[in-house]
């Protein structure tokens, strides 16, 4: 859909401007936001559980963004139209508008899914020098995880959505709904990040953002917010990294004004104002980004109005991303 008024060139509309979602500061303002942002905070960390390899896999960001882009092509997936199929070169394609445009290392990445049984090659009846990858039911089982733990704080506030509870059931068709337009709203997620740099640096760092889970969890309910001595050895263990990648973290946080790590050797880390503020903003933009994925999936077969689904989606899909890349600088 594009507008166009006055005879100026018209625009696309955004995935974000078709469809009714709610917008954080609804989420916000829910009287029982705080149960919900707890419930954010410890899904996070519960994710995966605490195996270390899991989790070097599957959060830090590029691997994380990698896993869940292949979940989404796969979704729009028909045998018997090649341009659904997933190759590796289409992967590539669709990192680059994520800042993601190192090829020898996305092929190194499909290597390691494909080696821990998150993926299969294949192949292409069309092309034999292309290769289809498909995820296994290892790799959509893990991703149903991460949709039950995203979904979990909506289910809390709005506990009549039906979408919400079939996430938290770990539903395949709710799933499969879910990625098929989720790659629409790549714009809306950048958006989310772009404006909140303190969250942008913890997403920076491998496996930064379960390290600032770490963090906000043990400064729970304390006043002034204090995560004990401990702290860095607790979330190194947690996250699956060093003291040292962790301490890192802490310092590059501190350097812009979110933690103070007073004492010798940073005894304690006290999370500061701006911090909180930018953790409690991400969360809720977040949780307005899963309900507009969420209304856009349930929106998607009026939109298609008899249309190939697949074949429309991967137009749209196309669309997007030219759209997102052209807009980075």
């Amino acid at each position: 859909m594009s507008i166009a008024s006055d005879g100026a060139e018209p625009r696309s509309v955004p995935p974000w401007e078709r469809v009714s979602f709610r917008s954080a500061d609804e989420i916000r303002s829910h009287p029982r936001f705080q149960e919900a942002y707890d419930c954010f905070v410890d899904e996070l960390l519960s994710l995966y559980g605490d195996d270390r390899r899991l989790l070097r896999s599957l959060v830090e960001y590029v691997r994380a963004v990698s896993f869940m882009i292949i979940v989404c092509l796969d979704a729009l997936y028909d045998p018997d139209d090649p341009s659904t199929y997933v190759t590796l070169a289409r992967l590539r394609t669709a990192l680059a508008p994520m800042g993601i445009t190192d090829g020898r290392r996305v092929a190194d990445l499909v290597d390691g899914l494909e080696l821990d049984r998150f993926l299969t090659r294949s192949v292409s009846p069309r092309d034999r020098r292309a290769h289809i990858l498909r995820p296994t039911e290892k790799m959509l089982a893990a991703d149903r995880e991460w949709l039950a733990a995203f979904h979990a704080p909506l289910a809390l506030l709005y506990p009549e959505n039906a979408a919400y509870q079939a996430a938290m059931a770990r539903d395949p068709v709710h799933q499969a709904a879910y990625r098929k337009v989720s790659l629409s709203t790549v714009g809306f997620a950048e958006k989310i990040v772009g404006t909140n740099p303190a969250i942008g640096l913890f997403l920076s760092h491998d496996v930064g953002i379960r390290v600032l889970m770490v963090l906000m969890s043990m400064v729970r309910g304390k006043t002034p917010p204090r995560a004990p001595f401990g702290f860095y050895t607790t979330a190194a263990e947690r996250a699956g990294v060093s003291r040292t990648h962790v301490r890192n973290i802490l310092r590059s946080a501190a350097g812009l004004g979110l933690v103070t790590l007073p004492g010798p050797a940073g005894r304690f880390v006290e999370v500061l104002p701006p911090l909180e503020e930018a953790v409690a903003r991400w969360i809720a933009d977040s949780l307005s980004g899963i309900d507009l994925v969420c209304a856009l999936a349930k929106a998607e077969p009026s939109r298609l109005n008899g249309r190939s689904s697949a074949a429309a989606a991967v137009e749209h899909e196309r669309t997007t991303l030219s759209e997102t890349h052209d807009k980075l600088p």
